[in-house]
């Protein structure tokens, strides 16, 4: 078809312009889209080149031929969308080439090099760019720290229960074993596993071991990256893994890095294959001020941030001794008990465990490390601190890295929800719940609104309830009892570094 073969050659014009397609392979390469698409003849016709060239993303070129695979070839959407992952991956420079690129960019520059592969993972169409711009982004402003809230379309909601699992389920013969190993670069795909013809990601060499980096296809914020290691297994907490957080930030310094906890509910939602989470930008948690200065550890500042969750500050010049510092209080806090607080340390599993976060400005490092329990009783059987009952309507996945530093991604489903809310407002609760049954949940919220607007009434009610959150999820409260527990545990800290 005419139709078909404008949009092929198109491609090609697109690859040329965006993906380093070398003019010697454009032959080559519109033989092998013609012989996908079981074409007999490319385009002919003029082609404005020039529009092709401004394209900031290729929806105008691949979303007519998803159609046309879906209307003439019968594909479903999802087998379509496969087919088209596949012709990207062969427009998209090898990953060698990518590499050498990557790096000779790095000794430039590593935003350069960052860069590079940011905007090659959005022309190749591995992020949705278009997609990803549809979900709901605002900032919640308080006193002392503001929030960033998004209602995230593009990502289903998933169960704390169901993450637990997998670190225990057999995996067989699965391949790959999961969505982060290294064997996904050029997966063809299949109804249960994403393709990623298209993917690429870079080598890197954190605490002496492979390691990779890649972009996320969700890009929560700007140059949301993954860092990946080579082997499948289950997330770790140690001082090899707070070492190879040091090295990424000496490698690209211009982004932060962070890995979530090693345990179900305070960690994310991947747990059997360790990895870390940075990027370009700098969430909230990193601009809190400092609440109170303690004490220096061999040239290492230690301070507690005033923040809402349990967070410790670590400043130093010195890689050696922020480490040292560093797994020290890991080390106390593993072990740790303060019953006035309700932490126990273990009960049939452990509990204590701390999320991590490193950035570098300049020659001196800055190393966050959030206390964190996941430990449930009959009050709280997901977790005495993670989300309480009375928030889970608005979130109640496990509070990861992203949350924890302040960005908030909510399900799509609020979308649907705040606008039955407008609807049934006034309503006695029989007549609201027979109408949208899953609002049960929100009518002691739909009360609480005065309803004077509701839109921004709604909006005030999420940004309190994930402030709320954030203070659920404080090991060590922002009270009298709670302040009086961190002061205990820090001084712990400084007598067990002292000893050793």
């Amino acid at each position: 078809m005419e139709e078909v073969n404008k949009k092929i050659k198109e491609l090609i014009v697109y690859a040329r312009g965006h993906l380093d397609l070398e003019k010697a392979d454009e032959i080559y390469l519109e033989n092998i889209l013609l012989g996908e698409f079981e074409e007999s003849h490319p385009y002919n016709n003029e082609i404005d080149e020039e529009a092709i060239n401004k394209l900031l993303v290729p929806d105008s070129i691949i979303t007519p031929l998803t159609e046309y695979l879906e209307r003439e070839k019968g594909l479903t959407n999802n087998e379509a969308e496969r087919f088209i992952t596949k012709i990207m991956g062969f427009l998209t420079p090898r990953p060698s080439a990518v590499n050498d690129k990557f790096e000779k960019l790095h000794k430039e520059s590593p935003q350069k090099a960052a860069d590079y592969l940011y905007n090659l993972s959005i022309w190749n169409n591995y992020i949705q760019k278009t997609k990803v711009d549809k979900n709901l982004l605002w900032e919640a402003k308080f006193p002392n720290n503001t929030l960033e809230i998004s209602i995230n379309l593009s990502k289903p909601e998933k169960n704390n229960k169901d993450i637990k699992k997998l670190l225990t389920v057999n995996l067989g013969e699965k391949y790959p074993k999961c969505l982060l190993c290294k064997e996904n670069l050029g997966f063809y795909g299949n109804d249960s596993h994403p393709a990623r013809e298209n993917i690429r990601f870079v080598p890197l060499r954190l605490n002496n071991e492979e390691w990779f980096m890649q972009y996320s296809p969700y890009v929560y914020y700007d140059h949301h990256c993954i860092v990946l290691s080579h082997r499948h297994n289950n997330m770790h907490i140690d001082r090899p893994t707070l070492n190879a957080l040091v090295d990424f930030v000496d490698y690209m310094p211009c982004f932060f890095i962070g890995s979530n906890a090693d345990l179900p509910i305070v960690g994310g939602s991947i747990l059997n294959h360790e990895h870390f989470q940075g990027g370009a930008h700098i969430l909230p948690m990193l601009k809190a001020n400092v609440l109170k200065e303690y004490y220096i550890l061999d040239n290492v500042k230690v301070s507690k941030l005033d923040w809402y969750n349990t967070c410790i500050l670590l400043e130093t010049k010195d890689k050696n001794s922020l480490l040292n510092v560093a797994e020290n209080i890991l080390d106390t806090w593993k072990s740790y008990d303060d019953i006035d607080n309700n932490i126990l340390h273990f009960t049939d599993e452990q509990h204590n465990t701390i999320t991590p976060v490193v950035r570098k400005i300049d020659d001196t490092y800055k190393m966050y490390l959030i206390l964190r329990n996941n430990r449930t009783n009959e009050k709280y059987p997901d977790g005495i601190f993670h989300a309480h009952p009375e928030y889970h309507m608005i979130k109640k996945e496990g509070i990861g890295l992203i949350e924890a530093m302040g960005l908030f991604i909510l399900p799509a489903r609020l979308v649907r929800q705040f606008k039955e809310i407008e609807d049934v407002y006034g309503l006695e609760d029989e007549k609201i719940v027979a109408k949208y049954p899953d609002l049960k949940d929100f009518l002691p919220m739909i009360k609480s609104l005065p309803g004077n607007n509701l839109k921004k009434e709604i909006e005030e009610y999420v940004n309190n309830t994930c402030r709320s959150i954030l203070e659920n999820v404080g090991v060590f409260k922002n009270t009298e009892k709670g302040t009086l527990g961190f002061n205990k545990f820090i001084e712990e800290v400084r007598v067990r570094y002292g000893k050793k």
